[in-house]
């Protein structure tokens, strides 16, 4: 399609495969449709978009509505074939029948630079496990416009699937026997929901939907107490027997221009909004076809996929960051989307991402120093991470960073509570560091107590257990009946500084700059 035409076409990995919906009926009379849409439906679970003026258009989930709520200002809806001209309509749900899913354990992602011994590490797992096991591609390539893109990770996983319930106890037992590998589960997707939407217009009309509605809606349109963006396309598909889940389709910048206040502080400088915005729509590539392989939804509106806020007007500083980046994102070797995480606030290093995830090696995540001159210092080592410590190195030391040097006391009765619920220790005696990374965050840890010990794997489940404590870069000692922690950073550190990026706009660095300071290896490519 020539550039520039507003209608939309569906890309499923590059081939079109467009179903035109183009039907309208003047309705006089009570009467169900039952139109079977389900090649639509079905294809609206692939990870397929919609481009208008060559710009990516994706489904984002935005909430879940009980049966029995109003939608109003709309213009119409399309119900099977069929369009229908209403000003609101109320809903509920009947005939549901859930999706169905099953999954397999992931072992082991492998670099790209592993898979030629794929077969080797496959064996092992076998070997490891009892379980037969094979290579598996998560992810897929995609044409965008004249760019194409590879958002592939590749995992050892058994070659059984599991229902859910099954999942989980493969995944407590495995994690239980193998603490310092990432043991997940990959959804695969079996068959779509099936169920009938009972609509009911404001003129007292009746229908009988299957599976979705298309709503087109007005200017101040609603559903429930909740108003939306108006120039939109909604989906309205069950999720249960008693509620339905609101989407929209919208181009990845609009909703980009909605998940940057919820990501950046409004203060802080064009050029940094500007690094936010690349890496958020890096994140949003890089998880197409991945999450949600159920719904027909690509993204969801929390913080799993990304934080999107729907209520109040977007300053204009944030529509002009996503607009001075359009179309811009973070690519590895030439076509690869690179993972583009973040964190608060590094403490002046950031962190390999195998010692935060136990995931593949990244070449462009393996820990950078947050300052302008590196230090000549190891902080997997006590004696110099004590020596950072006591330093203000890093991310320029910010008045607004509350976390770039920080000190925790936890009461003795406090700690051996906190680890008790854990294991039965008894009272904690010492804190031993076991394995630490680049950045002097701890992913091995034993708490040594009266009766015995504790050892945990994974910087997130240290700070979990020590009461959300703010990074795993920390060093500790007893005092009286105080433990004492002092630390470095909050977050886990892995990719982008927010606060040193903050830092890097105010001495008038551009986004570039910022961008291959956290992610070195990377290229800026503009892929629309």
């Amino acid at each position: 399609m020539a550039e520039g035409e507003e209608e939309s076409e569906k890309i499923n990995l590059g081939i079109k495969v467009r179903k035109n919906i183009v039907c309208c009926f003047v309705i006089f009379f009570v009467f169900s449709i039952l139109a079977d849409i389900s090649k639509e439906f079905d294809f609206l679970h692939s990870a397929s978009f919609s481009f208008k003026n060559s710009i990516p258009y994706i489904r984002v989930h935005v909430k879940s509505y009980e049966n029995g709520t109003t939608v109003e200002n709309i213009s119409s809806f399309e119900c099977g074939e069929n369009t229908i001209n209403a000003n609101s309509l109320t809903f509920s749900v009947s005939a549901f029948t859930p999706a169905v899913v099953k999954y397999r354990i992931a072992f082991q992602e492998l670099a790209q630079t592993e898979l030629r011994s794929h077969a080797e590490k496959s064996k092992l797992w076998s070997i490891k496990t009892g379980m037969e096991t094979e290579i598996f591609v998560h992810g897929a390539i995609f044409s965008i416009n004249k760019s194409t893109i590879d958002n592939r990770e590749y995992f050892i996983v058994s070659k059984e699937v599991f229902d859910k319930n099954e999942t989980e106890k493969l995944l407590s037992k495995f994690r239980e026997n193998f603490p310092e590998h990432s043991i997940v589960s990959i959804p695969v997707f079996e068959s779509s929901s099936k169920s009938v939407i009972k609509v009911k217009t404001d003129d007292g009309m009746k229908y009988n939907c299957r599976n979705l509605l298309l709503i087109h809606p007005k200017a101040g349109f609603m559903t429930g107490s909740d108003t939306y963006p108006g120039d939109k396309n909604y989906f309205l598909t069950p999720s249960g027997s008693t509620k339905a889940d609101l989407v929209i389709e919208d181009s990845v910048e609009s909703i980009l221009e909605r998940i940057l206040p919820g990501e950046m502080f409004l203060a802080a400088p064009l050029e940094t909004l500007k690094a936010q915005a690349v890496a958020a729509r890096t994140d949003i590539f890089m998880q197409l076809g991945k999450r949600h392989i159920s719904e027909i939804w690509h993204i969801c509106s929390e913080v799993h996929c990304q934080k999107v806020i729907w209520n109040g007007k977007i300053d204009s500083k944030f529509v002009q960051a996503v607009k001075e980046t359009e179309g811009q994102v973070l690519l590895f070797n030439g076509t690869h989307v690179a993972r583009a995480p973040y964190c608060s606030s590094s403490g002046g290093r950031t962190e390999d991402i195998r010692n935060v995830w136990f995931t593949a090696e990244k070449p462009y995540l393996t820990g950078v120093w947050d300052g302008d001159d590196p230090l000549d210092l190891d902080l997997s080592k006590e004696a110099d991470l004590k020596k950072f410590l006591e330093s203000d190195y890093g991310e320029d030391n910010l008045k607004m960073n509350k976390r770039h040097r920080w000190k925790v006391e936890f009461p003795q009765e406090k700690i051996d509570r906190l680890l008790n619920s854990r294991k039965n220790i008894g009272k904690l005696k010492e804190i031993r560091g076991l394995q630490r990374g680049v950045s002097g965050r701890i992913y091995k840890i034993e708490f040594v107590g009266t009766a015995s010990k504790l050892v945990v794997y994974g910087e997130l489940n240290i700070r979990r257990l020590l009461d959300n404590l703010y990074s795993s870069a920390f060093l500790s000692h007893k005092e009286g009946d105080i433990w004492i922690f002092e630390g470095a950073g909050w977050g886990h550190g892995v990719g982008m500084s927010q606060m040193g990026a903050i830092s890097l706009g105010r001495k008038g660095r551009d986004f570039s700059f910022i961008l291959k300071r956290y992610y070195p290896k990377t290229e800026i490519i503009k892929i629309y």
